[in-house]
């Protein structure tokens, strides 16, 4: 693992506090709230890792062996548990996967844009990482907003599997330093 984004997870962090939301460490009290909202096929026939049916027993495996990962719990300003956020390291050194997901009740708010933005902050401000890597099914259009909103650009088509749908076209993105150090100075400056 990249010894910068260990860092990170060895760091008691602190909640992050954006405009609308909370990103918290999960905890096991947000099991039943999980499997509640990601029991819903339109959640994983997009995502790779979420199988469907989602029980509360798949909830209490991930949040017991997601030490590897930095996963933050989305909540809303009453604590209540939306979905998840959060960055892996990958092969390449100083190169993390973004991925996300939200209930469908909190669809189409610009919860995951929020989210993911603050994921991504902490990335480029707490540890050396270079470039933030993301994808998405080909057909999910609100997840393409969410990344392109958040500044990435496309940069192919792929596939991965998907446990939930099989093996699935994909369009990967990604989001360098330099490109975030831009969007960043922009939004000081508009």
């Amino acid at each position: 693992m990249d010894q910068d984004f260990s860092s990170l997870l060895e760091d008691p962090l602190e909640p992050i506090a954006t405009r609308r939301l909370l990103l918290r460490r999960p905890v096991a009290e947000d099991a039943p709230a999980m499997a509640r909202l990601a029991n819903d096929p339109g959640v994983a026939l997009m995502l790779a890792r979420l199988p469907h049916p989602y029980t509360i027993d798949h909830a209490r495996h991930f949040l017991a062996t997601v030490d590897r990962e930095l996963v933050f719990a989305v909540t809303d300003a009453k604590g209540r548990f939306l979905g998840m956020c959060g960055l892996r390291p990958m092969v390449r050194p100083r190169t993390v996967d973004l991925g996300y997901w939200l209930g469908r009740p909190h669809w189409g708010k610009g919860i995951a844009t929020e989210a993911a933005q603050a994921v991504i902050d902490l990335a480029f401000t707490r540890a050396e990482i270079d470039c933030v890597h993301a994808n998405c099914r080909a057909i999910n259009g609100a997840s393409r907003r969410v990344l392109e909103k958040c500044g990435f650009q496309q940069r192919g088509t792929s596939t991965f599997v998907s446990v939930a749908a099989g093996r699935v076209a994909a369009e990967d993105f990604h989001l360098d330093r330099r490109a975030w150090a831009a969007l960043k100075a922009w939004g000081r400056s508009a």
